[in-house]
């Protein structure tokens, strides 16, 4: 049985503020690869984010624990489509539209985003609908105003360099 083409539509959701961007390659917090953003706004807009059905919409704390005045919501895409070949990555440009390296992306940078939608229903065997929604996908990115994202020394740094390990290969890290 063929599954029925969903239908989704684009929704842009401008002057928001960047935080936790994992859009130059995917993360796995809780066991499946995705890109994914917090998108932040001053509390006047909750309503607004809200009423757009992207996600849970929370109040946001510093780090001693005080209400910031501003919510966010965090975004995603999965890395992979069903059948395993990897999903188109989102889309990240400036303001000109041209793309950008995802990994400069910093925490406070500003812009946009796009988000695509869809309605979805969970039918069981007996063709009952057991749960329906709306199936939101982080689609594009456009910064307007960059924070540049400056990786911080890790804590390997107060090694001394003792030269190559004998049966290792070298790897990328990000610490």
């Amino acid at each position: 049985m063929a599954q029925a083409q969903r239908e989704f539509t684009s929704v842009l959701i401008k002057d928001v503020t960047f935080a936790w961007a994992h859009l130059d390659k995917p993360v796995s917090p809780f066991g499946t690869e995705i890109y994914d953003i917090r998108i932040e706004v001053p509390k006047k807009r909750e309503k607004e984010l809200t009423a757009l059905n992207i996600g849970k919409v929370v109040a946001l704390k510093d780090k001693d624990g005080n209400l910031t005045g501003n919510v966010g919501v965090n975004l995603k895409k999965k890395a992979f489509k069903k059948d395993g070949e990897p999903a188109a990555k989102v889309r990240v440009v400036d303001g000109s539209k041209n793309p950008i390296d995802p990994s400069v992306l910093g925490n406070g940078s500003k812009g946009n985003v796009i988000v695509s939608q869809s309605p979805y229903e969970i039918k069981a065997p007996n063709g009952k609908v057991t749960k329906s929604g709306i199936q939101t996908l982080l689609s594009a990115v456009q910064v307007t105003e960059l924070v540049r994202y400056e990786p911080k020394s890790g804590i390997v740094d107060m090694f001394d360099d003792e030269g190559e390990t004998e049966g290792a290969e070298p790897q990328d890290a990000d610490f």
